[in-house]
């Protein structure tokens, strides 16, 4: 009965995979398993409910959004030209690859959560801005150009998965960052008494098998970025002559 609890994990599964609304997938994953946990849907100072659960959570994770108030300052660089002095500084620099680039960011979205600095949305911060056309401008791609389609989407998706990887694993590498909290107050609350400090030091394995797989990941994306230049280089050579 108690598996029963974690239908909530396998709504937000199945919503993922068939790319629905992400609120409201995980608003009904919650609603969902705060049913099946017998939980009412309207508490009382004594049993908090369902939707009193849903609004403590969002209250106490607003500070989220507050990458919000760096879209104005983002949007006046970008207007001045941000993204084309990240791509012309790039390629003065040789060995730069997508690849690397992306693998860099990783570690140092680590370096930045081991230092206890919360940077929020790092897609908004960095990697659209900045780590994205930094990326192309390594690979010589042009969003604009319909041959690099395929390509600029997977650069894309390495910007994305870099900023994912270092901020999701390399967070609680702090000590004192929420997610230690976290886990340190579950597990006392379970009756176990654990050392925040302990908790950071175990994350670092994960981190550094994150960094692996990234690594092995951005290669791998180097490649096939070098295999598809190949390529329409020698068809653009084979249609010159």
């Amino acid at each position: 009965m108690e598996l029963l609890k974690l239908v909530g994990v396998l709504i937000i599964i199945v919503g993922f995979a068939l790319r629905l609304r992400v609120t409201a997938v995980v608003v009904v994953a919650g609603i969902v398993t705060g049913l099946v946990a017998g939980m009412p849907f309207v508490g009382t100072d004594a049993a908090p409910g369902i939707v009193d659960t849903l609004g403590r959570s969002f209250a106490n994770q607003r500070i989220i959004t507050l990458f919000v108030l760096s879209l104005p300052a983002i949007g006046l660089s970008e207007r001045f030209g941000l993204q084309d002095r990240a791509r012309e500084l790039i390629q003065r620099i040789r060995a730069a690859t997508a690849g690397r680039l992306q693998l860099v960011f990783q570690l140092l979205r680590y370096a930045i959560g081991a230092l206890g600095i919360r940077l929020g949305s790092g897609h908004v911060a960095l990697g659209r801005p900045l780590i994205l056309p930094m990326a192309l401008g390594a690979e010589r791609l042009d969003p604009e150009r319909p041959d690099d389609a395929d390509a600029v989407d997977d650069v894309k998706a390495s910007t994305g998965a870099a900023e994912n990887y270092g901020n999701f694993f390399g967070q609680n590498l702090f000590f004192g960052a929420a997610g230690v909290a976290l886990v340190v107050t579950t597990l006392g609350d379970m009756g176990y008494t654990i050392d925040p400090r302990r908790v950071a030091l175990w994350t670092i394995p994960v981190a550094t098998s994150a960094a692996i797989i990234g690594a092995v990941q951005f290669w791998w994306l180097d490649r096939r970025l070098a295999r598809a230049r190949s390529t329409a280089d020698q068809s653009a050579t084979e249609a010159e002559s």
